[in-house]
């Protein structure tokens, strides 16, 4: 795994974890920074091909 591929996947693992703490707490505004942060970094992979595994409930269900 490259260094650049390691990191985006860090990056979006972390801003999924941000973004499910922000819906908890109600908290509407940083959760909607959050999902378009996310956003961004879900199409950054797809365009360099990076195959990104997500958990139960990452995109706001459970």
């Amino acid at each position: 795994m490259s260094e650049f591929t390691a990191e985006l996947l860090a990056r979006v693992e972390e801003t999924d974890a941000e973004l499910r703490v922000a819906r908890e707490a109600g908290d509407d505004h940083t959760a909607e920074v959050l999902s378009g942060r996310l956003d961004n970094l879900l199409r950054i992979a797809e365009q360099h091909g990076v195959e990104v595994r997500r958990g139960a409930g990452a995109d706001g269900t459970e």
